[in-house]
Formats: structure tokens, sequence, C-alpha cells
């Protein structure tokens, strides 16, 4: 496994390890800018915009983040989102239960949310994180132990790359996706805005 990350990692262009390197930055800055349009703690919103982002691409997860921590703020009802509902009452959870934001949280989506905060040791195995692995035989890592063991992987080859652990995964996921890894999965949605997205949510994005 370490090896498929590292050969991987070397395969990615210049603006690939730019962006890779500065992913989860970007996110935080996402995230910060809607706890303060929402008066929401950040840690809470990048819970929430962890748990919407199952099969949901980026630019419709951080809309629906923000409609979540809008809805929260308001005092209003749990939004839809373009996720698994059980992904949906997970964050809604992260935001409006008295419990800590990570209680009720699955690992990936713990792991999504460390990295955003800034904790470089946390490896998000998705599937694009697996199909690395595996060379694009399998998408999921289907138990704890399974999951745990490929994030040590991503944090070995990260030694050896002398990045970060979220850096190298971040870095091999925009080299996974960019050669469609073991996937048909067709990417149009990706930078592209669902319709309804708020002014605020596009200039975040950067995107029209």
């Amino acid at each position: 496994m370490v090896d498929a990350i590292v050969v991987t990692y070397r395969r990615a262009t210049a603006a690939q390890l730019y962006d890779g390197e500065h992913w989860y930055g970007v996110a935080r800055n996402i995230v910060d800018a809607i706890a303060a349009e929402t008066t929401i703690d950040p840690t809470r919103v990048a819970c929430a915009l962890a748990a919407l982002s199952p099969r949901n691409p980026w630019a419709w997860n951080v809309a629906d983040a923000f409609a979540f921590a809008s809805a929260t703020w308001q005092g209003g009802e749990m939004p839809s989102a373009t996720t698994y509902g059980a992904n949906r009452r997970a964050a809604w959870a992260a935001l409006t239960s008295d419990e800590l934001p990570w209680a009720s949280l699955a690992l990936k989506v713990r792991a999504f949310a460390g990295a955003i905060m800034g904790n470089e040791w946390s490896v998000v195995v998705d599937v694009w994180a697996m199909r690395v692995v595996t060379n694009g035989e399998r998408s999921e890592a289907k138990s704890t132990g399974v999951y745990r063991r490929v994030a040590h992987a991503y944090t070995e080859a990260a030694t050896v790359l002398g990045v970060t652990p979220c850096t190298a995964q971040a870095v091999t996921w925009l080299v996974a996706q960019s050669e469609g890894l073991g996937s048909t999965r067709r990417n149009r949605h990706d930078q592209t805005c669902k319709r309804g997205t708020p002014a605020f949510v596009r200039r975040l994005l950067d995107v029209t």
C-alpha cells in the first residue's frame, strides 16, 4: 500500500501538488467564512461539512453545509442535502446537539473534519484513497481495522515523501480522480454550483 501511494503521488503534476498541499487550508477558509456568517462554532461547521460530503460534489457540499449552518442559526428545520439521509442527520446533530460535535460521526467523517481543522496527521480514507492503495480494485474500507491500516499506510508514505499525511492523501486523491482510477463516475458536477446556490457560497467557491 505504501508503494502504491508513493508511486501515485509521484505522478502528480505541479498543479496537483500545489492544490493538494493547499486543499485543506482552502476548506478551512470556507468553514471559517460560514462560521463567521452564521455565528456557529467552526468545529461544528467543519463536522457538518464533512458529514454532508459522501457522494456530494464539492460545490454542492459547501452549499449544503451553508444551508445547514444557516438553518441552525435561524432556528429553522433541517434542510435537504444531496447526500445520504444518515449523513444529513449526523450533520444536523453536529450543529444542534448539546454533545460534542464529533460524538456521532463515523471515523472517515471525523478524519475529514480533523484535517479541515488543521490536524495534519488526519487521513481521510475515502473511495479514492482506497482505489489508490488497491490499484482501483476496491472502493471501501469495510472495517475499522482496514481503515486504520490504510490510514497508517498514508502516514508511512508521507514520511517517505517528506510531506504531511493529509497532504499525501489530498495529492493522491487529485491524481486518482484525474486518472479515473477504477471509476466510471462522471465529474461534471464537481465544480458546478447547483441551482439555488446563494451568492455568498458562490463567492466562497469563486465560481459564477
